[in-house]
């Protein structure tokens, strides 16, 4: 469980201290998300076209923010991001009792896409409901991480307010 952590020891850059109890962590929560598991570790069927032509489900609207999402499957997990395509900025395939779904950040937001929407929509809120969990007990992974990035000045800002960056650019040029 060591190797998606040094995936953010490459990008948050300096000496930490990783917490002692990281891989009790990503068992407990393995054991939350269970029996969701890697799609592709577990090597999933899906169908054909399953990566172009799933559907957003309703379920999936109700997700946790994107990042939080991306952090624990990708980073404290260890999933697989099939990187990014047209309007997709991250795939993560996941497979919940044998059927494969995809956790994606797209355009219009975070989704839980499914294959046939109308018959997985129950499985659907079964899994957004273990993944809200899981979020939830991976709070201490998240602050760490939060603040590795704050000691090492490594946080982007999102800057809404036209004043303040008017503000910025006149006291730095």
């Amino acid at each position: 469980m060591l190797q998606p952590l040094m995936q953010i020891v490459r990008r948050i850059e300096g000496t930490m201290n990783i917490p002692d109890n990281i891989d009790d962590l990503s068992k407990k929560i393995q054991k939350i998300l269970d029996p969701i598991v890697s799609a592709i570790e577990k090597g999933t069927k899906a169908e054909k076209n399953f990566l172009f032509a799933s559907d957003r489900t309703d379920a999936g609207r109700s997700l946790p923010s994107y990042y939080l999402i991306y952090f624990l499957f990708v980073d404290l997990l260890g999933y697989k991001n099939l990187g990014q395509f047209e309007k997709v900025a991250w795939s993560v395939p996941i497979d919940y009792n044998g059927t494969a779904f995809l956790l994606e950040h797209r355009k219009m937001g975070m989704g839980l896409f499914a294959s046939d929407k109308k018959n997985q929509e129950a499985e659907c809120h079964e899994i957004v409901k273990k993944i809200k969990k899981a979020v939830k007990a991976a709070q201490p992974y998240f602050e760490w991480v939060a603040n590795e990035a704050a000691k090492q000045s490594k946080l982007n800002v999102l800057n809404h307010s036209l004043r303040l960056h008017d503000r910025c650019n006149f006291i730095f040029q």
